[in-house]
């Protein structure tokens, strides 16, 4: 590096300030020696950057669609294996309807029949015949039952009642002649 004499950089800014006044006198834009760079790529990349953002905010509309053609055997299969099984369970809940429907009317017979005390030959008929053809009598029995079990928990509480008054009759009992 040399060194660079003061006089030397007096004379090159004097240089410099006649070129500006003259440049200034003729109205001139001064262009500037170092050239700019070209700004037209950033222009075009940020054209792109708004068409991108404008097609990413439209919504999108996507449609889906279902075919089930039976030219395929696993669909085939499936469809006709769903149907059976649901077949399957609807008779099997309608059996189970039956039977549980048996089993109530067995229940109240039962209860009938605990209810009347004893069991004769012609009294289970009756029932049967009862509870095969004549439903109607059906509510008219359970209702019967109904109020008989009724009867018979108020009358064991009336006893078991009792039970406990004469007990504690039979403790005063005892309190009284300890006493005497």
């Amino acid at each position: 590096m040399s060194k660079i004499d003061i006089n030397e950089i007096y004379t090159l800014f004097e240089e410099i300030k006649e070129i500006v006044k003259s440049k200034e006198s003729n109205n001139t834009p001064v262009k500037p020696e170092i050239e700019l760079p070209n700004l037209s790529a950033i222009d075009e990349l940020s054209d792109k950057i708004d068409e991108a953002i404008e097609q990413i905010s439209k919504p999108i509309s996507t449609e889906h669609r279902h075919v089930f053609s039976f030219a395929s055997s696993r669909t085939f299969i499936g469809v006709i294996g769903l149907c059976a099984i649901c077949l399957i369970s609807l008779f099997t809940v309608i059996y189970k309807q039956k039977e549980a429907d048996s089993l109530k009317d067995n229940d109240l017979k039962y209860r009938y029949i605990h209810m009347m005390g004893e069991a004769t030959p012609s009294l289970l008929t009756n029932l049967d015949s009862i509870f095969e053809y004549r439903r109607d009598s059906v509510k008219a029995i359970r209702k019967e039952v109904v109020s008989f079990e009724k009867a018979v928990v108020q009358r064991a509480k009336r006893l078991e009642r009792a039970r406990i008054k004469e007990m504690e009759a039979e403790k005063l009992r005892e309190e009284v002649e300890d006493v005497k």
